[in-house]
């Protein structure tokens, strides 16, 4: 009996652990991705960890993490933030970009309103995720991107477009303007560990359609008075050519002229005559001439 009453004790104590086991494998397979989670920080991607809890609450440059992460969602969050290069166009064309008019609006010095669409590249450096989340409070970067790189690109526009004219920025000046607003917008970034890449418009400024017609007529009358100036050019030399012949020509006459003497004329009509008798015949001529009547009459023969 004492060894029948050991044996079921045990039995029933394994029971119980068997029992005690499965309720808790059950309690953390349904609270365990409560308590416990993990998140793959892929290549590219910088993570860092925000502690919610204690005196370290906050985000430290020593939570900077990659590769996979086991965290509990309960006392910290894991935000992830790729430090590959960022491209962002803003433009009237909803196929680019957003589906929406998001193209950038500035005043030139002479009162032009300008539309242009732009684009901007940059990169953020992994080193400074932690205070760049700080500062921003973002845990996507297009927050970021559409916000305050929005922000901060549209009104450098509009400072630096403000000391152009519309004729020099869509003209010789137009790769200075651009090179100032990319240089000023690195400038304000920087300091968020931001980075700019490549700052750039995308095709024309979009001046008032009336001030384009006006500058298309005056490229045309430009194009024109050239095209005129030109022929008029091609024509003075023309002429002057032909002066040059005649005078050529008449200077020839005159020397020729000068260069005639009556003995010579005299001597040119001997031979004349003198050729003129050694082709005769010995015939008397069968007919007459009326002098400068230019009749000619019949001589009868004898």
């Amino acid at each position: 009996m004492g060894l029948e009453s050991n044996w079921s004790d045990k039995t029933a104590a394994l029971k119980r652990m068997i029992v005690g086991a499965v309720v808790i494998f059950v309690i953390l397979f349904i609270i365990g991705p409560v308590l416990f989670r993990f998140k793959m920080i892929e290549p590219g991607y910088t993570g860092i960890k925000i502690n919610k809890l204690g005196a370290g609450r906050g985000v430290s440059k020593e939570n900077l993490i990659t590769g996979l992460v086991f965290y509990s969602p309960i006392i910290t969050r894991v935000v992830a933030y790729p430090t590959f290069v960022q491209r962002v166009a803003w433009t009237h064309d909803t196929h680019e970009g957003n589906p929406v008019n998001e193209e950038l609006t500035f005043n030139t010095k002479d009162s032009v309103p300008v539309n242009v669409d732009a684009a901007v590249s940059y990169i953020l450096a992994a080193s400074k995720v932690p205070e760049f989340y700080t500062e921003f409070r973002a845990d996507d970067i297009r927050q970021f991107t559409h916000g305050f790189m929005r922000d901060t690109t549209r009104n450098i526009i509009s400072q630096v477009g403000s000391e152009y004219t519309f004729d020099e920025i869509n003209g010789p000046k137009k790769e200075e303007f651009l090179g100032r607003v990319g240089k000023q917008i690195n400038e304000s970034v920087s300091r968020y560990g931001i980075s700019i890449q490549q700052f750039g418009a995308i095709g024309a400024l979009r001046p008032p359609q009336a001030l384009l017609e006006a500058v298309n007529a005056k490229t045309q009358a430009i194009q024109n008075s050239i095209r005129v100036e030109n022929e008029l050019r091609q024509a003075t030399a023309e002429a002057k050519k032909r002066v040059a012949i005649a005078q050529g020509e008449a200077a020839a006459n005159r020397a020729l002229a000068s260069s005639i003497d009556p003995r010579l004329i005299q001597w040119e009509q001997m031979k004349l005559q003198r050729a003129a008798i050694d082709k005769w015949n010995g015939k008397m001529p069968d007919v007459m001439g009326g002098g400068n009547s230019g009749m000619l009459f019949n001589i009868p023969a004898k």
